[in-house]
């Protein structure tokens, strides 16, 4: 067998790659078009064929975890391990002109935190959100509706919501509608509708009406903005658009902030000249100090050298433990360590099997090891080094629960993406399913922080002491 053993290891990271890209593509199309386009057959079709997108994609995951037999993660992990080593290695002593993939780990990175904030917000918008007007609201809007602003004449009915932000009272109230013939007396209807205050006879409200169809009667409001989305037929009210638009908006400025400065904090040679700094070394062990620093313990020459890597260090000692390779960097080329700080250099431990692994060094090791590496390795013109990615399967690797999670998800965005008349089911299933989501993700993050700072304070100073 090949791939240490699973043979669905290729289509499992070909599938997780198209699902992590595409996926976010399709929620960031869906909610453009749920928070910003009017009621239309486009919308429609482009809102569900997005959800039907997402579904597809997570019900192909969960059927082709399901056909792997659930893999554990440290299995997966040597399996991605093999899959990253080249054929035979390479001989000790020759470094690779190229290290390639790099920037796999950033965009793994960026998509799942959007991809997570997207989960969350996709069906709590679909389910605050209403994908049809009202039946009345409609037959306005299609018969040539104006907004006239008229006196009430009559309050009935009235239920106060004390649960309720914005909209705290619910009303029925009658207006006279203007009459087409300027000798007419007009058309009595009324309404219900939401206000922010209690409605008074003598109060004025929005109300729209089709003056050449006065039998449809009115549909009405406290805020003008709430007649327009009403005939317009948006699927949020104004409060939510603007609450989840500029908290999308948030995220992504968030995202590319990020991203500019993880590359800055990515400075290690991605070409190798032969000119670097150079020091055979072992995976030895790892540092269990600090939840968010992660460090690999390498044995060299020179004694310990901890290098600070971007993910679970844990992952990568119990991987690759022991294995071989050089830890190179180009002080020169790598001044800075973006918000690690200014005196962190760049490094890669480059493995011999094919694999590299990027971090960075702190000063004192990189001082220490700058006296004993040495200055011209001897570079492969055409060898390349791949990323040891821990992350490209996570198909197979996350937590079973977690897959059932993502497949209920996509279901429930799908239920809520059909373009049918809301009730009250729509609001508790988009809700649940966020909230549902949102509590498991933190009860998932809570489960493994205990027994990885168990972990860390048993295994504390290992890098040091091997």
């Amino acid at each position: 067998m090949t791939n240490g053993g699973l043979r669905t290891l290729g289509p499992a990271v070909l599938l997780g790659k198209v699902m992590a890209w595409t996926t976010c593509l399709l929620a960031t199309v869906l909610l453009g078009c749920w928070l910003f386009l009017v009621k239309s057959g486009l919308r429609d079709a482009v809102v569900l064929g997005c959800a039907i997108g997402i579904a597809v994609l997570t019900v192909s995951a969960w059927a082709l975890r399901r056909s792997s037999g659930n893999p554990d993660a440290p299995s997966v992990y040597r399996a991605l391990a093999d899959r990253a080593s080249i054929a035979g290695g390479r001989e000790p002593g020759v470094l690779p002109a190229r290290l390639r993939g790099a920037s796999a780990q950033l965009n793994g990175q960026v998509l799942t935190f959007y991809g997570a904030v997207m989960a969350l917000i996709l069906p709590l918008a679909l389910g605050v959100g209403d994908p049809t007007p009202t039946g009345r609201a409609a037959e306005i809007a299609s018969s040539g509706a104006v907004v006239r602003q008229l006196p009430v004449e009559s309050v009935r009915d009235v239920v106060r919501d004390r649960h309720n932000n914005g909209s705290t009272y619910y009303c029925t109230v009658s207006v006279t509608l203007p009459s087409v013939d300027p000798a007419g007396s007009g058309r009595r209807v009324e309404f219900r509708s939401e206000w922010s205050e209690r409605a008074e006879v003598g109060g004025k409200v929005y109300v729209a009406y089709a003056p050449d169809r006065p039998e449809l009667g009115a549909v009405g409001d406290d805020d003008r903005a709430g007649v327009d989305r009403a005939l317009s037929g948006r699927a949020m009210s104004n409060w939510w658009t603007w609450i989840l638009g500029l908290g999308w908006l948030g995220l992504v400025g968030t995202l590319f902030v990020g991203s500019f400065t993880s590359i800055r904090d990515q400075r290690f040679p991605r070409r190798l000249r032969g000119d670097e700094r150079v020091l055979r070394a072992v995976v030895s062990g790892y540092d269990g100090h600090g939840a968010g620093k992660t460090r690999i313990g390498l044995s060299t020459p020179t004694g310990p050298v901890q290098l600070h890597v971007d993910g679970k260090n844990a992952r990568y000692v119990d991987t690759v433990g022991q294995a071989e390779g050089h830890l190179v960097w180009a002080p020169d080329r790598n001044k800075h360590g973006g918000k690690q700080g200014p005196h962190r250099t760049g490094a890669v431990f480059v493995g011999d099997a094919g694999w590299f692994i990027p971090g960075g060094l702190a000063p004192d090791y990189e001082e220490s090891a700058r006296a004993k590496a040495d200055q011209h390795a001897s570079v492969a013109p055409a060898g390349e080094n791949r990323l040891l990615d821990l992350d490209c399967g996570w198909i197979l690797s996350i937590p079973n629960r977690l897959m059932n999670a993502l497949l209920i998800s996509a279901l429930c965005v799908l239920a809520l993406a059909l373009p049918v008349s809301s009730g009250v089911w729509r609001p508790v299933v988009g809700i649940t399913c966020a909230v549902g989501l949102l509590a498991y993700g933190m009860a998932v993050a809570v489960s493994k922080d205990t027994p990885e700072r168990e972990q860390s304070n048993s295994t504390s100073g290992a890098a040091g002491t091997s």
